[in-house]
């Protein structure tokens, strides 16, 4: 399987329609926002990191599977920069995904495999890169390798729909409710108002929430408003200016739940956090911006 240290950033870079890569490095910072021409699905090995989605926040766990559909925003932070860092990432242009899927793979999804499941996906990630390694090197001139590998990835996504299923994945109730909490953070998130907007019951809405999402719609919507406060904070927003812009009523019950969730304080926080390193720094960072 192939190991690179960038990735391709338009289609252009995928001549046969598909990628499949690996990464493994344990000095690296970052990698910045960025979004691609194609679908990605990302397979985290090891390490201690967190995903970024949109403005939605993934912790990353062994075997934590992500599809990101064309042009999705991303970014990957590392909570500990000691820690290696391993992923296998699958790159399928939209064409060749029309091919080998009839599934509607238009949302971000999110996984978290079980260990035999994993298992199965990292098996038929290798034998693809095992097909494919073989076929460059000896059969070249094969005009039938593209079909081989469509093959390949087709089974790939049969068994990532099957998971996606048995798993249950995200339901479109829980990605409407949290579509409509992302993009009105700042705003009122009351859970009438909440409802009101989507148009069902205040009461169906908290229960079916904490039931699909295993936390509460209260829960949620903090720990969504704190994230986006960090992101606020590594760009150098003052922490006034960060309770505002996330919707807390004022600056002391913002403090209080930004310390009680990762504790230190705001001004703690922004004392050890770049977003980008220093001129002269030897880490390894990916950028895309």
């Amino acid at each position: 399987m192939r190991s690179y240290f960038t990735y391709p950033i338009g289609a252009s870079c995928l001549p046969g329609g598909f990628e499949l890569n690996s990464f493994a490095e344990n000095n690296i910072r970052r990698v910045y926002r960025h979004r691609h021409e194609f679908f990605e699905l990302y397979l985290f090995l090891s390490g201690q990191a967190e995903f970024l989605i949109e403005e939605r926040v993934v912790p990353l766990k062994q075997n934590t599977l992500l599809l990101l559909p064309p042009d999705c925003s991303h970014s990957l932070r590392f909570l500990d920069e000691t820690s290696a860092y391993q992923r296998t990432v699958l790159w399928v242009s939209p064409e060749l995904m029309m091919r080998v899927s009839d599934e509607d793979w238009g949302e971000p999804l999110e996984l978290q495999l079980t260990e035999a499941e994993g298992v199965i996906i990292g098996n038929l990630l290798f034998l693809l890169s095992v097909e494919q390694d073989r076929l460059e090197r000896d059969f070249s001139d094969f005009a039938g390798r593209d079909s081989v590998y469509s093959d390949y990835i087709r089974l790939i996504f049969t068994q990532l729909s099957r998971i996606r299923i048995q798993g249950g994945g995200t339901s479109a109730f829980l990605r409407r409710v949290e579509a409509y909490i992302g993009a009105h953070l700042s705003g009122d998130l009351r859970a009438d108002a909440i409802a009101g907007a989507l148009h069902i019951g205040k009461s169906h809405l908290m229960r079916r929430f904490h039931a699909e999402s295993g936390i509460s719609l209260h829960q949620y919507i903090v720990k969504l408003r704190l994230q986006r406060a960090r992101r606020l904070l590594a760009r150098g927003v003052s922490a006034g200016d960060c309770a505002a812009q996330t919707g807390f009523s004022d600056y002391t019950t913002f403090y209080k739940a930004f310390a009680r969730e990762y504790g230190f304080s705001p001004s703690r926080f922004c004392e050890g956090f770049r977003t980008a390193p220093a001129e002269g720094e030897s880490s390894t960072a990916i950028d895309f911006e």
